[in-house]
C-alpha cells in the first residue's frame, strides 16, 4: 500500500535537526487506490470492499550525519 515517509536528519557538529518534506512511497498494488497500477475502471462499492481506501500513518526515519547542517554550513561553519 502507498504511504508517506518522513525523514529527519540530525547534524552532529552543530546539533541541529532538519526535517525533509514528506516523500510519497508508491506501491505496485492494483488494490490500492493511490497506486499508479489501480485500474481506472475499479470504482463504487466493489472498490470500497476490495481496495485500500486510506494511507497508513507515515513511516518515520531519523538519520545522523557527522557534518554541519545546511544553514550552519552556509554561515561559514567548518
Amino acid at each position: 500500500m502507498c504511504r508517506r515517509r518522513q525523514v529527519r536528519t540530525i547534524f552532529k557538529r552543530c546539533n541541529h535537526a532538519v526535517t525533509a518534506p514528506d516523500e510519497e512511497v508508491r506501491c505496485d498494488s492494483t488494490q490500492c487506490i493511490f497506486s499508479p497500477n489501480h485500474p481506472a475502471t475499479c470504482s463504487g462499492e466493489a472498490c470500497k470492499k476490495r481496495c485500500w481506501q486510506y494511507r497508513p500513518a507515515p513511516q518515520q526515519y531519523t538519520e545522523e550525519k557527522e557534518t554541519y547542517c545546511p544553514y550552519c554550513a552556509a554561515a561559514g561553519c567548518r
